[in-house]
């Protein structure tokens, strides 16, 4: 039987520390979280159209494709970052246990 106490104590997370096994799981409710937030992040996005003096008079299609690129761009930079900031968070519960 599942409590909410135990549902998460699989086999790398049952003999942790209650502070390290708090820290993976606060890790990976983040890590939901955050892919949640692209997801909405990257449908507002789109759904915005960004008329710049320099978007404004192209075709719908370039508009699109330099808006998309413009978007991945940041995109990319925040993972990049995110994946940075996972590794050491990685990196610091495995020294701790």
């Amino acid at each position: 039987f599942l409590t909410p106490r135990t549902r998460f104590l699989t086999p790398r997370t049952r003999f942790l520390t209650p502070r390290t096994r708090f820290l993976t799981l606060r890790t990976r409710i983040l890590t939901l979280k955050t892919r949640f937030l692209t997801l909405r992040t990257r449908f507002l996005t789109l759904r915005t159209r960004f008329l710049t003096p320099r978007t404004r008079f192209l075709t719908p299609r370039t508009r699109f494709l330099t808006l998309r690129t413009r978007f991945l761009t940041l995109r990319t930079r925040f993972l990049t970052q995110r994946t940075r900031f996972l590794t050491l968070r990685t990196r610091f519960l495995t020294l701790r246990t």
